[in-house]
């Protein structure tokens, strides 16, 4: 490709990670104007022609070309780019023929890398001369899915073989997606035509309620502007049938739902548009998620027209849910590899991490706490957290560990279940640091029994020592000066003179309670007890010293627990 070739491809077509496959964030909002553009043309001859310009232009290709769905099953060329010659346009492929066959029959991306040598596809004569007079060598067809349907297929295809990554296919599947939604559209503003006024301003609120979803707006500047022409009371839903916008008139309103979509479209072969005595109901959802629902409760009977617009509205809505859900995971995936690097101390170039996690909202020159809790059910919490006072929040090793901006008090005021803190802490190694001492505080509660319990180093008083080295030899010392004779004897008779003891004095010194909690017989505590008194001697039971050995055996336990 030439130098001037190129430049003219815009950064979305470069705008990939190599090693994870996936589109940036800028990359994808690069895709989301390209659409809002595509959206406004009503012209479908015109709109076809700038969906398979914009393919060629975004991937670098050679040719890119554009087949819509017959009513047979066969699909036409309508356009192309970069093509030789005029034959290309307007071919037929027949139903199941070929790649766009394929394509149309799994409504799946379909790539081969040589297609006039490739036996997996149906070849017809006809179109494999015209693909031979094109030069054509690797093609990748993706659907045009409208509804379940496949209404068309966009191809690209480059003169040489090459191999298209899945974040290309990605990016060329979403570009079909949005290029369906823009076709149904022209065709419906063709069919109708322009001297319906009620349709007309149909249409330009769809245009409208497509622009505020793909420039992140909230719920109610969708329901405003749609209860503004269809009669009644509109409600937007998420999938938990929480309402999270009402209008009526225009104006916002607060409003429940009437029923339980959630239910009604639990099962994604009930997800249509669901008609009650006084609502009308339409799921917003893909082919793979849920999304929640729109719920008109009607002042007075819908057209077919306003149906449709619901239907359009609610899958358009959809369809940007999906697309920013995939954006957002993406984001999130980045976010936790960078805070699980941050953690596990596989940081090689601090100045070069730095600048990736500030690009992430980690400043790592600010003071952050660390957070750890065997709670997955925490991790919702805890990203509100990073998302309301900066930080970023991921698993490692099962548990939930987030480094937060946020002040202690706020984060134990959260309830996030047992839980480490620890900070707060500036710079890479340091919140490192951070984050083992909170991850030793769990363990330690875990250890004592506090679970549901939030603490700090300095909130564990004496077993604080534990969490490093050398409080941990301190405390070594401490029980082998205390527990010697006990331990030796235990080692080698195989004995349980030392959890003997432990519960013993747990117990308060009240011999039948310590013989239910050991499950033994109370003769056996008895004999247990003067074998421990001959090893420790007569006061290990009284005063400090009884303090002391109390203490010796709890560290004991959770050093090898801990361990």
């Amino acid at each position: 490709m030439d130098a001037v070739r190129r430049d003219r491809i815009p950064r979305l077509a470069r705008g990939h990670d190599n090693a994870t496959g996936l589109m940036d964030t800028h990359g994808l909002r690069e895709l989301y104007d390209l659409v809002l553009r595509l959206s406004a043309v009503h012209d479908l001859d015109a709109l076809v022609q700038e969906v398979v310009d914009h393919a060629r232009r975004l991937l670098g290709v050679d040719v890119a070309y554009l087949a819509l769905a017959e009513p047979d099953g066969s699909l036409v060329i309508r356009v192309t780019d970069g093509s030789l010659g005029p034959r290309l346009r307007g071919v037929v492929l027949p139903p199941h023929s070929g790649l766009a066959g394929r394509v149309a029959d799994t409504g799946e991306p379909v790539q081969s890398a040589d297609y006039l040598g490739d036996a997996a596809l149906t070849h017809l004569g006809d179109v494999d001369r015209v693909a031979e007079d094109e030069g054509l060598r690797t093609i990748l067809g993706v659907p045009l899915r409208l509804r379940g349907k496949v209404a068309g297929v966009l191809m690209v295809s480059q003169r040489a073989v090459r191999r298209f990554t899945a974040a290309e296919s990605s990016l060329l599947t979403s570009l079909g997606s949005f290029a369906a939604i823009a076709i149904e559209n022209a065709k419906l503003v063709t069919a109708l035509g322009a001297a319906n006024d009620r349709l007309e301003r149909a249409v330009r609120l769809h245009d409208r309620l497509l622009a505020v979803a793909l420039h992140g707006g909230a719920a109610e500047d969708v329901v405003v502007p749609l209860s503004e022409l269809v009669p009644g009371l509109v409600v937007v839903a998420d999938e938990h049938d929480e309402v999270r916008a009402a209008a009526r008139d225009g104006v916002p309103v607060d409003a429940v739902l009437d029923g339980t979509p959630s239910a009604w479209f639990a099962d994604p072969a009930a997800r249509r548009t669901h008609v009650g005595d006084k609502t009308i109901t339409v799921p917003v959802a893909s082919a793979n998620a849920y999304f929640g629902a729109l719920q008109v409760v009607l002042a007075a009977p819908l057209d077919d027209a306003e149906v449709r617009l619901l239907e359009r509205a609610a899958m358009t809505v959809a369809l940007v849910a999906s697309v920013e859900r995939a954006v957002t995971d993406a984001e999130r995936r980045t976010a936790g590899e960078l805070l699980e690097q941050l953690v596990t101390r596989r940081v090689r170039d601090e100045p070069a991490f730095t600048r990736r996690a500030r690009s992430l909202g980690l400043d790592l020159r600010r003071p952050h706490l660390a957070v750890v809790t065997p709670d997955l059910e925490a991790l919702p919490r805890l990203r509100e957290l990073a998302a309301r006072h900066g930080g970023l929040v991921t698993t490692v090793d099962g548990q939930a560990v987030g480094v937060l901006r946020a002040d202690e008090a706020t984060v134990r005021a959260a309830e996030l279940g047992t839980t480490g803190l620890a900070g707060p802490a500036t710079g890479a190694s340091a919140l490192a640091d951070a984050y083992d001492d909170a991850s030793a505080c769990v363990r330690v509660l875990e250890a004592l029994g506090r679970t549901g319990s939030t603490a700090t180093p300095d909130d564990l008083g004496p077993y604080r020592y534990l969490l490093g080295q050398a409080g941990r030899d301190d405390a070594s010392a401490f029980v082998g000066r205390t527990l010697a004779p006990l331990l030796a004897h235990d080692e080698d008779r195989g004995t349980d003179l030392v959890r003997t003891a432990e519960v013993f004095l747990r117990c308060g010194r009240r011999k039948s309670a310590a013989a239910e909690a050991l499950t033994i017989h109370p003769n056996t505590l008895y004999q247990r007890l003067d074998r421990i008194t001959a090893l420790l001697g007569e006061d290990w039971q009284d005063g400090d010293r009884a303090l002391d050995v109390q203490l010796a055996l709890r560290l004991h336990r959770l050093r090898r627990e801990l361990s």
